[in-house]
């Protein structure tokens, strides 16, 4: 069925890899010549900051339900895409009751980004509350209209943790990388560790970004980057977040002192990652990561932990960069430490890491989400 009308979803507006996901895909939309809305909770972020013609951006109210009916009642998109659990639910809520033509026509499709059963490891230990949020994802999954995973992984996951079987699920690339790369990597980088280009003249600097939280383990990333043979080696993480006063402390402890900083947000990574000598990725749960694909982009050498998903899918098991143990730091000193003699050595075929990053272009892969959308079958009520 033909799609012209599309409305993207983020309603906890925040600065991670689902906002900056669904930012690029809209604007991608945009650019085919859809017409595209991006419903948020906060339309002034650093994200927003240069509105692409024909993408209209609008504000969510709460509560968002009823917020997310109104609009379907008054602008009756074709496809509606929410890319976070909450939204997912608001979706189906705000659609209950609807008839076809007050907007009860609309094809509702969660972008799911991430592990869904990784949500269950806070509460591992309590297995009434895991079957309880089993049960409550997979019965809001099999009543969508569609879903697209960011990996064969995370669709392996909704197919057999939640049994969402029935529903028609794709694998799609995210598009994250813009049409103005260069221009965005060529950009000033402000960092005054990344004035002199990578080389021998210049310490190693590694970058890593993420939301400042546990999740990303950025204190296992510390306590390895404090132990490298290289003295001189800096590490920026870029990003914000409730850990990062632990951070600053763990840091201190470890003797890391100058050789550490947290910047905070960053809306442009690019020009960090072509200067960077080194992308971190400590994760320990990902779905796919925008930032290994924006340093894949770059030529920048990448380690990572195996998070059993998109990660590893990515760098071709272990081909494209070294994967670690979740959590171990002893292995991932020696990895940085190869890696930077690789580095020094320049034995690293930069333009095989380049390659690998051409499928997460910005229009071909909003047009496979727009096909994809176009797939699918309109909800019969």
């Amino acid at each position: 069925m033909p799609v012209e009308r599309i409305a993207l979803v983020v309603t906890d507006f925040e600065g991670g890899g689902v906002e900056r996901n669904l930012t690029h895909l809209a604007r991608g939309l945009a650019r085919l010549g859809v017409a595209t809305w991006l419903l948020v909770g906060d339309p002034d972020h650093a994200y927003l900051q240069d509105p692409e013609p024909g993408l209209r951006v609008l504000r969510v109210t709460e509560p968002r339900t009823e917020f997310l009916r109104a609009f379907m009642q008054r602008e009756r998109p074709d496809c509606l895409v929410t890319g976070k659990l909450a939204d997912d639910l608001a979706a189906l809520a705000a659609r209950t009751g609807l008839a076809p033509a007050a907007g009860g026509a609309t094809r509702l499709v969660a972008a799911v980004g991430t592990l869904m059963s990784g949500r269950f490891q806070p509460h591992r230990w309590n297995p009434l509350k895991t079957r309880r949020e089993t049960h409550r994802i997979g019965v809001c999954y099999r009543q969508l209209d569609g879903i697209t995973a960011v990996s064969a992984a995370v669709a392996g996951d909704l197919r057999q943790v939640f049994g969402v079987t029935e529903v028609p699920l794709a694998v799609l690339h995210n598009p994250i990388l813009p049409d103005d790369l260069a221009d965005l990597a060529a950009a000033r980088c402000p960092h005054p560790w990344l004035v002199e280009p990578r080389g021998p003249g210049r310490p190693p600097v590694a970058v890593a970004l993420g939301g400042l939280r546990r999740v990303k383990d950025f204190a296992t990333l510390l306590r390895a980057f404090a132990r490298v043979n290289q003295p001189a080696a800096r590490l920026i993480i870029i990003g914000e977040g409730k850990e990062r006063r632990h951070l600053i402390r763990l840091a201190h402890r470890l003797g890391l002192g100058a050789r550490l900083d947290l910047p905070g947000f960053i809306a442009n990574p690019f020009p960090y990652l072509a200067r960077a000598d080194l992308l971190m990725l400590s994760s320990r749960r990902e779905g796919l990561p925008n930032a290994l694909v924006e340093a894949l982009a770059m030529g920048t050498p990448i380690v990572a932990t195996d998070c059993a998903s998109g990660v590893r899918e990515l760098l071709r098991d272990g081909r494209l960069g070294p994967l670690v143990r979740l959590g171990d730091q002893d292995a991932l000193t020696r990895a940085i430490d190869t890696s930077l003699r690789w580095i020094a050595g320049d034995t690293l075929d930069r333009d095989k890491l380049r390659e690998a990053a051409q499928p997460y272009r910005l229009i071909p892969a909003a047009r496979a989400y727009l096909e994809f959308f176009g797939s699918l079958a309109a909800p019969t009520g």
